[in-house]
């Protein structure tokens, strides 16, 4: 009898994955998707990935499947975790409260 193979088998092997990706993708772009509020991620998402599939169909280019799957992270954190996002106006408060010498 075949040994049975479920999808959750993989799961912890794509988050070790995953987990690569978004600390090099943190490395190289900090925390900006904090500065990007939830109103509108469904539309900058698509364009994104049509970006992707434009490289793919046109260029041969394969599909960068984790970052596809760290750009929806980002969404469900941003829908989910909505305290983590940096309002306008916020982060110049944080910058110049490191910046400033204490009163």
């Amino acid at each position: 009898m075949p040994e049975e193979i479920r999808l959750t088998d993989y799961v912890d092997e794509f988050a070790d994955a995953l987990r690569a990706q978004l600390e090099a993708d943190e490395k190289r772009w900090g925390d900006t998707w904090r500065h990007r509020p939830r109103k509108g991620q469904e539309a900058r998402m698509f364009v994104r990935f049509r970006d992707y599939f434009e490289q793919y169909i046109r260029g041969g280019v394969e599909l960068p499947l984790l970052k596809i799957a760290g750009e929806v992270l980002i969404c469900w954190v941003r829908e989910h975790h909505p305290e983590t996002l940096i309002q306008k106006g916020e982060q110049w408060r944080r910058s110049r409260s490191r910046t400033s010498p204490p009163t």
